[in-house]
């Protein structure tokens, strides 16, 4: 295509965007509504994915003795801990760490008599695996020891992660390819009430000899602007809602051990996928669906 042909096609792309305002208005919301939630399927299965590999990373047993036992029972476990070929990395706190621990959580020192309050905090271990499959046998061996209370496997969550994770896949895929739809048919009608009113303009154009290309390339530039609105939009609240949520969970992980691994990923990052994907998945939709719109109008 020529210069001034681009450019013609071009100029009349965005001319057209508004001679329908209602129809590029019902346009650019559909799309709105469709990416916004597509970034929001994207945001949380990127978090989930990095949620369960931050844990995947971490002890992922913690074995929590009786509160108050011997010393010497504590000691004949880490003992056995460390000679099990199974464990390749033990983290043990006793009691009083645990005790200031939970003090220091909570920040209310004061109201503690350390006296009155230390047995009831039991000491714990904190185990790694070198095969993770192996995890429920161990949790029944450890169980038989003396003195264990209680074997918690932090594989429960990445289970639970794992299963919301496939779960909102699904359902995104789902709404995702529903909102498709009605964004491609509420576009092709945008395009197809556009031709209709430039209908005698089009003949006139085929007439003198205008290829099928030059009549459709302004149509689909209109489609491609709506695209990009919507793109722009859907980011833009999705932005801000996960820039909220972002401050909300930073400040409920601000303290604890793992404070500066659980966190959400950085908006910025986040932010920047969602624009691509939005901008590539709106402008395809919609000039696809332009096209498809015209086929029979541009036929003289």
């Amino acid at each position: 295509m020529k210069k001034y042909e681009l450019r013609y096609a071009i100029k009349q792309g965005f001319v057209n965007l508004l001679r329908h305002p209602l129809l590029l208005f019902s346009s650019v919301t559909t799309l709105t509504i469709m990416l916004f939630l597509l970034s929001t399927f994207v945001a949380f299965s990127m978090n989930a994915s990095h949620l369960a590999e931050v844990l995947g990373q971490q002890p992922p047993i913690e074995i929590m003795m009786e509160p108050g036992i011997e010393q010497e029972i504590i000691d004949d476990l880490s003992i056995e801990l460390n000679d099990n070929p199974q464990v390749i990395e033990i983290r043990s706190y006793s009691a009083e760490e645990n005790f200031d621990s939970f003090k220091e959580s909570i920040d209310k020192d004061e109201i503690f008599n350390e006296e009155n309050y230390i047995d009831n905090f039991p000491a714990t271990f904190n185990v790694r695996l070198a095969d993770p499959v192996q995890a429920e046998a161990f949790q029944e061996e450890i169980l038989q020891q003396r003195g264990v209370f209680s074997v918690n496997l932090e594989q429960e969550l990445m289970s639970f992660l794992e299963k919301a994770q496939t779960t909102l896949y699904t359902v995104g895929i789902a709404v995702f390819l529903i909102l498709a739809l009605v964004s491609s048919l509420v576009v092709a009608n945008m395009t197809r009430v556009a031709a209709l009113s430039r209908a005698h303009e089009i003949n006139i154009m085929k007439y003198v000899g205008a290829t099928d290309r030059y009549v459709r390339i302004p149509f689909m530039i209109e489609g491609a602007m709506a695209g990009v609105l919507g793109a722009l939009f859907g980011t833009l609240i999705s932005g801000f809602l996960y820039s909220y949520l972002f401050d909300v969970f930073d400040q409920s992980t601000a303290t604890g051990a793992m404070s500066s691994q659980l966190k959400l990923l950085p908006t910025s990052q986040i932010v920047g996928i969602m624009l691509i994907l939005n901008i590539v998945t709106g402008v395809v939709i919609c000039v696809i669906a332009s096209s498809l719109s015209l086929r029979r109008h541009v036929k003289v």
